[in-house]
């Protein structure tokens, strides 16, 4: 853990042994991770488990022991499948200190901790127990249910999909330009598209450069995994808010796109349909006839 998040940690536990609507504090992520650990720039992430859980959500009157806040948000994320909405109360503090509360219900722990259990795997500290050993006792327990999942070759109708619909997205982008909605065409390629990249670069990664290195969800740690000549090709795959660098970054991205598309194909022995990429190509000198000489 960073020395600059010591006090807050001190602070917390205290704070904790006179709430005795909080059952349990428990420290993961970056700060207590082995592999990858966090720095000064890092935030620090807190799984609270209180009896009332909105209590906490609901009002910033209780943060102010651990300091002046400049902003706070809160994230929901409602998971259906348990009937669990999981809360983030995001705080930013005067001195640059982010801490990232989840606060969610005590009398739900064995999904809570069940939930958390691959990121838990990575490290955790548990600050406070109101029942001494118990939580620990469950997270070890949890732990169990962690299978180390090696990095994730696509079948053949995946990989397909996702060139389908990161294609289907490059087009729309270009008629947004086109029709001059630059707002949704920026937003559709550094967002939609981006995101369907992504997952073929993990698909290539997986396919290429079998790195195993287990932390990978959401791009974390892209830098480390993936093969350096991808990532020279990346700079000019996001869009500027500029109808010349949108066009140009859909060309880029086209690119790209086939380029990862042939190795992840040719490594797997998996049929590669150029006749696709002729059409995206055609389509886009039909929406671009004046645009190709920028």
């Amino acid at each position: 853990m960073h020395p600059k998040y010591y006090q807050s940690v001190d602070k917390l536990r205290a704070w904790c042994l006179e709430e005795e609507a909080i059952q349990a504090a428990i420290i993961l992520g970056s700060q207590v991770r082995e592999e990858f650990e966090g720095d000064e720039w890092s935030d620090l992430d807190v799984l609270l488990l209180a009896d009332n859980p909105q209590a906490f959500l609901q009002t910033e009157a209780w943060l102010t022991f651990l300091g002046e806040t400049v902003c706070v948000m809160v994230e929901e994320s409602n998971l259906d499948w348990i009937h669990l909405t999981w809360s983030v109360k995001r705080v930013l503090f005067a001195d640059n200190r982010t801490i990232d509360f989840s606060i969610m219900p005590y009398d739900r722990i064995d999904d809570v901790l069940g939930l958390n259990a691959e990121i838990h795997a990575h490290g955790y500290q548990v600050i406070y127990d109101a029942h001494a050993g118990y939580v620990a006792a469950k997270i070890e327990a949890s732990l169990l249910t962690v299978k180390e999942e090696p990095p994730k070759i696509p079948a053949e109708n995946e990989l397909h999909r996702t060139i389908d619909d990161l294609l289907f997205q490059l087009i729309f982008a270009a008629k947004k330009v086109k029709r001059n909605e630059l707002w949704t065409a920026v937003s559709c390629i550094n967002q939609q598209i981006s995101s369907r990249l992504l997952q073929l670069i993990e698909f290539h990664t997986a396919s290429i450069s079998r790195v195993t290195q287990r932390i990978r969800y959401d791009g974390r740690f892209l830098e480390e995994r993936t093969h350096p000549d991808i990532l020279t090709k990346l700079p000019e795959c996001f869009a500027k808010y500029d109808p010349r660098d949108a066009i140009q970054t859909i060309h880029h991205l086209l690119e790209v796109t086939q380029c990862l598309s042939t190795d992840i194909c040719r490594v797997n022995r998996y049929p590669m349909n150029m006749a696709e990429f002729d059409g995206i190509h055609r389509l886009l000198d039909e929406i671009f006839p004046d645009e190709l000489s920028w």
